[in-house]
């Protein structure tokens, strides 16, 4: 268990977990703005901490540019610009750096640097060169280029678990292996899928939000680190019925329109001073975001919209988990389940898992274990029947939430977030 690990043990595992997640978990929920037709944004996270900008990390030949201001405070810096020499100016202790803009020449600490790109302004806001940054303050920098995230551990964030530069960077190549396997596997497993049928992307034409006018299903994923909860994400939903009522967790029966208040349990609930009470529960916080959204205890909440009954898949969709740290922590797995959908009404899913056995020394063990079941499946609303060929038949919520990408397409079945690749 997490608790009984040393504390080098413990940075391990916060560290390791943070890039599973990042990488094998595809961050399916977090809002994105996309800058290009076919790509969504570059993340940046520092220290597991995604850093949040007002415009849009830019990547052009190989060089990534990014805000200035939000970037340099993650890293522990002081930041100042002068407008008579334009010239950003970040001081770190051991370390100052001189940006002047549009040079590509730099400083860091007297000497002069070549930069393959400057630093420069766009839309009125000045962004600097993220690696060369990042370097020369010490700090390790990655590039998951499966997902478009730049991660970046500080020398002193690293040093402080009392691990080093190295061993960090060695984890981090082996994250990137499995999730490049990963995602060639499921390159190689497109190509004999079938026709890919979509559902309809359903709107929501309720108006906004209103915390005292709540009506519907709501749901949005939590991120549990280690993946001893809920395998990567722990996904809520909340739905609130008229005089008060609400109903936590996944409706017995699938979707909303199943609910039964004498098979599920309603709960009576109040939300008053920005608390949201649950009868029987600690009170959360409950909001409207700037975004509009519904946000319960800090996570941000999506309408569930019915579908149309009859609705249709084709193609091959993939979800990601995982639970310990394969190759870190004894019996460690990782997984992903494909689930194949028809239009005739059909499917197959396959699960495959990475086990990492304790044999002394902890590994990654290249075997895996394969499971194959059929039935048919069934779209009501928002209620996925499965029914498979030896009889069993189980109900879950399913739910087309708002796209962000043209290259994947996602929907929620049940606990389980899946996506089919478009490319």
């Amino acid at each position: 268990m997490y608790l009984s690990l040393s504390r080098s043990a413990r940075a391990r595992w916060w560290i390791t977990a943070g890039l599973l997640m990042l990488g094998m978990i595809l961050l399916s929920f977090v809002n994105v703005k996309t800058s290009h037709a076919d790509l969504k944004p570059i993340d940046v996270f520092v220290n597991d901490e995604q850093i949040a900008f007002s415009i849009d990390p830019d990547i052009k030949g190989g060089t990534t540019i990014v805000q200035m201001r939000p970037f340099f405070e993650a890293l522990g810096m002081e930041v100042t610009w002068s407008q008579k020499d334009q010239t950003v100016s970040a001081v770190k202790e051991g370390v100052t750096i001189l940006l002047p803009l549009n040079s590509t020449t730099a400083k860091v600490n007297g000497q002069s640097v070549k930069l393959d790109r400057p630093a420069t302004t766009v839309k009125g806001h000045t962004l600097v060169p993220l690696r060369f940054v990042s370097e020369s303050t010490g700090a390790l920098v990655h590039w998951n280029g499966v997902h478009r995230e730049i991660i970046v551990y500080t020398y002193e964030y690293v040093t402080s678990y009392g691990l080093t530069m190295e061993e960090v960077e060695e984890l981090l190549k082996e994250a990137q292996a499995q999730i490049n396997a990963e995602h060639t596997a499921a390159k190689e497993a497109e190509q004999a899928n079938p026709s890919i049928v979509l559902p309809p992307v359903a709107q929501d034409n309720g108006g906004p939000v209103q915390l005292n006018q709540l009506r519907g299903m709501y749901f949005g994923g939590a991120y549990d680190y280690g993946g001893y909860q809920c395998g990567g994400v722990c996904w809520l939903f909340y739905t609130f019925l008229p005089d008060q009522k609400v109903v936590v967790g996944e409706p017995k029966g699938g979707g909303p329109e199943t609910i039964d208040c004498s098979k599920d349990n309603c709960r009576s609930y109040s939300i008053k001073d920005g608390m949201l009470q649950i009868s029987g529960e600690e009170p959360l916080p409950i909001a409207i975001n700037k975004d509009g959204e519904l946000e319960i205890n800090d996570v941000a909440m999506r309408k569930v919209v019915p579908l149309p009954d009859g609705t249709k898949l084709g193609g091959e969709f993939i979800s990601q988990g995982y639970t310990g740290l394969v190759g870190i922590t004894p019996y460690a797995t990782s997984w992903t389940n494909y689930m194949t959908f028809y239009p005739d009404g059909s499917f197959t899913s396959d699960q495959s898992s990475l086990a990492s056995l304790d044999t002394g020394n902890a590994r990654t063990d290249a075997s895996s274990v394969r499971d194959s079941v059929k039935g048919t499946y069934k779209i009501q609303k928002n209620t996925i029947i499965l029914t498979y060929t030896d009889g069993k038949v189980e109900r879950f919520v399913f739910v087309v939430p708002p796209q962000r990408t043209e290259d994947r397409f996602y929907v929620q079945i049940g606990n389980q977030s899946f996506h089919i690749e478009m490319e």
